[in-house]
């Protein structure tokens, strides 16, 4: 791997550190702090995940337009500002739901800049042969943030109070800002038009996109990924996941601390067992892709990925018991959900021109989120009609479709994706 690549690795694994600390840190500060409700927390999260119904598509056009790493430093200074102003607020004693709502919104916003920029990044740093290994070492470093951001948020959230924990975050951040400038200015990754190009029935190089307006250059990432048979089945299965997952957070944070009683430590500690699970994931992901082949290890990462949500309700009191079942949970989902990632991510990079990979990215992220904020508002209203315990379930449910939708698929018969 080349050195540009290692700074990219750092950069990441910094911020993915900041991330997952504010994870578990938010939630706990409209629970401990601001004693919101069920409602309250779905508004949250649903504020939390609206910038991906919206932006992706925008900052896809920025990120084929100018300089990623450009992009990845002005998300980063902007999520300084915003976590340093939480805890400061909060101390001041001025912190409202609505001011945390609006700030989770904006750190949403600026997040989907990073995420659209950095992996539109990686193909030009390590080319298509190495791109399962490279999103491999970068969801690894990712699950390890898992297993350390949340353990760290809920004890930091015991000590100094979840809006500190909040402060800690920022300083992630803040090093991040500051590692991105170590990223050396890079060349296109360029190359032949791919299967993309193929899908969209166009031929030609990537200068035939010469600024012909921004909504012509966002519905050509949106037209590629819903016209190519392996793409679109791919953000639908995505889609349903992020929604069925935008559905059940909320709710476990009412659900362990409220209805079963353990502490913000133990809430932290649920979250972070997710991680190992992940870096498991992560570091298997290349071989049970060489094994299983493409499609087969997308149904099957994708069916592990839900399933063991539906465990979730069956915890019923505070006891260890409960406490290892809902870790159980969060271990196996994390394993699957790291496995369906990578195997996602590096093939997606692969079957995209690099001309198009920021639209490209930016589209099937959209289409993939766009539905997450509705499913997080329904949560407050299914919770009151089921109960929390019954809206869990329900979302268990529903986390069983998106193995059902690649199984109903080409996907399913898809050996593998590489450049053409």
């Amino acid at each position: 791997m080349p050195p540009s690549f290692a700074r990219l690795w750092i950069v990441q694994a910094v911020s993915d550190f900041g991330t997952y600390l504010t994870f578990v840190a938010l939630p706990l500060i409209a629970v401990v702090e601001l004693d919101a409700s069920a409602g309250e927390l779905g508004l949250l999260v649903g504020a939390g995940t609206a910038p991906l119904a919206f932006a992706w598509p925008l900052f896809g056009v920025l990120a084929d337009r100018v300089d990623r790493r450009h992009i990845m430093l002005v998300t980063y200074a902007g999520r300084v500002l915003l976590h340093a102003w939480v805890p400061v607020a909060a101390v001041a004693g001025v912190l409202s739901m609505a001011q945390l709502v609006v700030a989770y919104f904006l750190v949403s916003f600026l997040k989907v800049g990073f995420d659209v920029a950095a992996p539109s990044l990686l193909p030009a740093l390590v080319g298509p042969d190495h791109l399962v290994l490279a999103n491999s070492r970068l969801e690894a470093t990712r699950s390890l943030a898992m297993i350390i951001g949340p353990a760290l948020g809920g004890a930091l959230a015991e000590v100094i109070r979840p809006s500190g924990a909040v402060a800690v975050a920022a300083t992630t951040y803040l090093a991040a800002a500051l590692l991105v400038g170590t990223i050396p200015p890079l060349r296109s990754a360029g190359g032949p038009p791919r299967a993309v190009d193929e899908a969209l029935g166009r031929r030609g190089g990537a200068d035939r996109a010469r600024r012909r307006g921004v909504a012509r250059e966002m519905w050509e990432g949106v037209a590629a990924v819903w016209r190519h048979p392996v793409l679109r089945p791919m953000a639908v299965s995505s889609a349903l996941l992020n929604a069925f997952y935008a559905l059940r957070t909320p709710l476990v944070a009412v659900y362990v601390v409220r209805d079963l009683g353990f502490p913000p430590a133990a809430f932290g500690l649920v979250l972070g067992a997710a991680g190992p699970g992940a870096l498991l994931g992560s570091l298997a992901a290349a071989r049970v892709a060489a094994r299983l082949g493409f499609g087969r290890t997308m149904v099957a990462a994708a069916l592990l990925a839900g399933a063991p949500v539906l465990l979730v309700p069956l915890a019923t009191g505070r006891g260890p018991g409960s406490l290892g079942l809902l870790a159980g949970s969060a271990l196996l989902v994390g394993f699957g959900m790291q496995v369906y990632n990578v195997t996602l991510i590096a093939g997606r990079q692969a079957i995209t021109p690099d001309h198009l990979i920021g639209r490209v990215t930016a589209s099937f992220r959209w289409a993939a989120w766009a539905a997450a904020p509705l499913a997080a508002a329904a949560g407050g209203p299914l919770s009151g009609a089921l109960g929390v315990r019954g809206a869990i379930a329900v979302a268990g449910a529903g986390l069983l479709l998106p193995a059902a939708r690649l199984l109903a698929s080409p996907v399913r018969r898809t050996a593998a994706l590489s450049a053409r």
